[in-house]
């Protein structure tokens, strides 16, 4: 979850990964503290994801690691130089 949010939440038009941790899980709602350290400044800000928000994260998160994948020979396959 945590890399989910790291790869798709931005400071306004920060480019930069923001570095982000989980702070506090009540009542079906996980609160993650972010930090995006840009050229001029360091700025904090909270997050609250719920279950739902989750599950459309991760699923996100595997599918674009999944095609990241794609084309890729599957670990263990044998290959031959002819």
């Amino acid at each position: 979850m945590v890399r989910a949010l790291e790869q798709t939440e931005r400071h306004g038009h920060c480019r930069r990964q923001p570095y982000a941790r989980e702070v506090e899980h009540t009542h079906g709602v996980h609160r993650f503290q972010l930090e995006c350290s840009g050229w001029h400044a360091v700025s904090n800000w909270t997050k609250d994801v719920t279950a739902s928000e989750v599950a459309a994260l991760v699923r996100a998160f595997v599918a674009a690691s999944l095609a990241a994948q794609e084309g890729r020979p599957s670990p263990g396959t044998a290959t031959s130089a002819g």
